[in-house]
């Protein structure tokens, strides 16, 4: 689905994609387990690792987010690029030593 929108909103939405990215980062490389530890009371105890989620869906989901952070800030940066602002400056004033 195709949608255009402004600068103001395609910025908020990077803000919030970046987050579900790292988020979805978090989860796929910590949270995604569950470790369960058997022989209790023995010095033996055997620990076992338990997929709570599958990796491979987290990872296409991550995959997916920053495509679109590159389409959008690719697509910000090019209406930029494109955009003149009027603003008069004498920057050999601005950028005068001040002795």
């Amino acid at each position: 689905m195709e949608k255009k929108l402004t600068v103001n909103e395609a910025l908020a939405l990077l803000t919030m994609l970046r987050s579900r990215v790292n988020d979805l980062r978090n989860l796929r490389n910590t949270v995604s387990t569950k470790e369960r530890y058997f022989g209790y009371g023995t010095t033996d105890k055997e620990k076992v690792v338990e997929p709570q989620y599958d990796v491979k869906i987290v990872d296409k989901k991550v995959t997916e987010l920053e495509t679109s952070i590159f389409h959008i800030d690719a697509s910000i940066k090019q209406a930029n690029a494109k955009t003149e602002i009027e603003y008069i400056v004498d920057v050999g004033k601005l950028l005068e030593p001040l002795v």
